[in-house]
């Protein structure tokens, strides 16, 4: 079974234990509301939330991660063992900018087991794919490269190592390269605080796990296979192509409103 209906069950039977725990108190029933602002490595948000009963609290709301910029080398590499002599006249290597930033939101259900503030969490992120764009920063820088591929068999092509990957230009001599990953991401945590405090001003902290799936690496609009290169090359983006469960860490500062 995967990951995703095996959370959503989950989550569900969350709702159900503490709807029955509370069949007798049907007057605490979705009859707070509390408004959050969250901070983490999901980025900043938004959300609200309001008890199902008192074991069982429900969060909605959205999140941005920030465009971050930074820049890295790729080195010349072949699917071939050998390089052509006029490949003395390609770039050695290419300079890239990539942009990190995602936007998703969240439905969770927390668990409060004891009754107190410990919380187990279950859910879903959802939003787009995209995680990191790549590109090479002079335009046109490789369209030696390009012409070249153009007139040899795929498996002597020319391209630019990003760790088990050959990125090749396209026909304008240009590098776009692109991380995706699944957009529905289940979601376990736990952590401390209530989604709805009892007082007016609450505070929440919480670790958990999101379950992306395996990344893809995209180069002008076409998947990749990964190669056996072992380039070292890539920074950031190689560790990011190769994360199949995005750690989060997050903090919530949250006030009830009704």
């Amino acid at each position: 079974m995967r990951i995703s209906s095996i959370l959503l069950l989950f989550a569900m039977a969350l709702v159900s234990v503490g709807v029955q725990a509370q069949e007798e108190e049907d007057n605490n029933l979705f009859n707070h509301l509390s408004v959050g602002v969250t901070a983490g490595t999901p980025g900043v948000g938004i959300d609200v939330a309001m008890p199902a009963c008192d074991f069982v609290q429900l969060r909605a709301g959205i999140s941005v991660f920030p465009k971050i910029k930074f820049d890295t080398d790729l080195s010349i590499s072949s699917y071939a063992d050998t390089y052509p002599d006029e490949s003395d006249l390609f770039p050695s290597s290419v300079g890239i900018e990539a942009k990190t930033g995602f936007v998703n939101g969240k439905f969770l259900v927390d668990l409060y087991p004891f009754g107190g503030s410990f919380h187990i969490t279950a859910g879903a992120y959802f939003g787009g794919s995209s995680i990191v764009k790549a590109y090479n920063t002079e335009d046109g820088l490789l369209k030696d490269v390009a012409d070249y591929n153009a007139r040899v068999p795929e498996s002597e092509r020319i391209g630019y190592e990003l760790g088990n990957y050959l990125l090749t230009p396209d026909e304008n001599g240009n590098i776009n390269a692109e991380i995706k990953t699944s957009s529905f991401k289940p979601y376990v945590g736990l952590g401390f605080g209530r989604a709805v405090p009892r007082n007016r001003i609450g505070f929440m902290f919480e670790l958990g796990c999101m379950f992306w799936g395996s990344p893809k690496l995209y180069c002008n609009g076409e998947q990749l296979t990964e190669e056996d290169f072992g380039g070292d090359e890539g920074g950031v983006i190689k560790t990011l192509s190769k994360i199949n469960i995005y750690p989060v860490i997050n903090f919530r500062l949250c006030g009830r409103i009704l």
